[in-house]
């Protein structure tokens, strides 16, 4: 952009007088919007980053609804439950109500409560979004419920179980991430060809919150299958806290 904006200040493009005196301004303006957007997006990131670990949200619980669905069997089922998260990190579900299929119940709500809470008490730096798992590229801004978010395509520095290719969405005001979206790079399972999900994030209190969460994943015996999960009712057990 620089080498084109000499070139039309210098005329030695075939443009009319008009063009000339106005392009270069244009060009110029963009191209130092463009420069000042990199700086913060870059600015941005590193904040996400630095406290990635202490917006952790722990001592806090939610109402969790899950709706599942294997659409090549016609069959799908629901699933409401506490989601409590205790002060040391760990995960664990109340069901309150059931509805639907058992195999759907089974198989895709039953199993992800089950791995979520079992993974809840791993160190998670091998899986977490930090520089040392992943590189970051500056994709432009796009609105987030009204507010302005930066947008990163994110790539994992090894195919591992747990990291994932895609993007990463981080609050312009507060660094803090509200959407996630992409494509596990490693299967999680032998039975399961691909992962696909997208999550996003409310802000409360000045730390993100699940606002909701779509799996879609290949399966090898049931085709697709789909699971989305909703939350709400966000209650402070006792003083919130954040990971060190």
């Amino acid at each position: 952009m620089p080498v084109l904006c000499a070139l039309i200040v210098l005329g030695l493009t075939p443009v009319s007088p008009a063009v000339v005196v106005d392009r270069p301004e244009t060009l110029v303006v963009s191209n130092l919007a463009d420069s000042q957007a990199e700086r913060e997006s870059e600015q941005v990131l590193t904040r996400y980053l630095q406290s990635s670990r202490r917006n952790l949200v722990r001592g806090v619980s939610m109402m969790a609804h899950f709706a599942g669905r294997l659409p090549k069997m016609k069959k799908s089922a629901t699933l409401d439950a506490r989601r409590r998260v205790s002060k040391e990190g760990t995960i664990v579900y109340e069901p309150t109500e059931r509805q639907g299929d058992s195999t759907v119940q089974k198989e895709l709500i039953v199993r992800f409560i089950n791995g979520e809470m079992e993974n809840s008490a791993k160190e998670n730096t091998k899986v977490a979004i930090t520089a040392e798992n992943y590189k970051f590229k500056y994709k432009g801004t796009r609105d987030r419920d009204g507010r302005p978010a930066y947008v990163f395509e994110i790539n994992p520095r090894k195919k591992r179980e747990g990291l994932f290719k895609g993007e990463l969405w981080i609050d312009a005001d507060t660094s803090l991430p509200v959407r996630e979206v992409g494509r596990f790079v490693k299967s999680p399972s032998v039975f399961l060809k691909k992962v696909d999900f997208t999550r996003e994030y409310t802000i409360k209190e000045g730390v993100a919150m699940p606002q909701m969460m779509e799996i879609n994943s290949q399966t090898r015996f049931w085709g697709m299958a789909e699971l989305a999960i909703q939350y709400s009712e966000f209650t402070w057990e006792d003083a919130h806290v954040m990971a060190n």
